[in-house]
């Protein structure tokens, strides 16, 4: 292993500890990936990311195998590769089990479908996530779950799975994390404030996304 891939995956580790530490995962829930020098890293399964380290990960091959006498690679490898596949430029993901995040996505709307997707209440979150979009509930590790969640991400960094979780991708461990805490954070408030909230719409939400760090004179 040569010193980059090394560094990368020490950093992947970290940040998993840290998303553990803030109870985005509990026991062996969540799993999260690196792409590096154009080979995937994945958490095994059955692992808690809190005890994650660097000798844990598993390579992964186009195909989602895994080399002879590695550990077993997390159930969600190949919606991680679906991902990775449709979206060259990302080098991180996590999927996360974050407790806001899950019940913000088991929620339903006052015409009693399931959840459709979650507002923003924040300019600030507006401006990095918008409106996140709720994925319908299908078995883990199924291709079914890869499939709509690589379509998801083909166009976006983050979403949640209904009844199941949060996906947040990044350019780098760091970037991933911080995305995961944005979109926990908001899901905290729609929770806290419930039907007397008062998010911000479509059209404003719209008028935000991507001008962080933009002068608007």
């Amino acid at each position: 292993m040569d010193a980059d891939t090394r560094e990368m995956l020490e950093r992947l580790v970290h940040a998993a500890r840290r998303a553990y530490m803030k109870g985005f995962a509990a026991g062996s829930g969540g799993n999260v990936s690196i792409r590096v020098q154009g080979r995937v890293y994945i958490s095994p399964g059955g692992i808690c990311l809190g005890d994650l380290g660097t000798e844990d990960m598993v390579a992964l091959g186009a195909d989602g195998e895994s080399p002879a006498g590695s550990r077993r690679p997390s159930k969600e490898a190949g919606m991680h590769l679906a991902c990775y596949r449709i979206r060259p430029d990302i080098r991180c993901l996590f999927h996360l089990h974050s407790p806001y995040s899950i019940a913000a996505a088991c929620r339903r709307q006052t015409d009693k479908r399931t959840a459709a997707g979650m507002p923003a209440y924040t300019p600030g979150y507006a401006m990095r996530v918008g409106i996140i979009p709720v994925v319908p509930y299908y078995r883990p590790g199924s291709r079914e779950l890869a499939a709509a969640v690589s379509e998801v991400i083909g166009r976006r960094d983050s979403l949640l799975l209904a009844n199941h979780g949060m996906v947040a991708a990044g350019q780098s461990p760091e970037a991933a994390l911080a995305l995961a805490e944005e979109i926990e954070e908001n899901a905290r408030l729609a929770l806290l404030l419930g039907d007397q909230g008062i998010p911000l719409d479509a059209e404003q939400t719209e008028a935000l996304i991507g001008t962080e760090g933009r002068d608007e004179g």
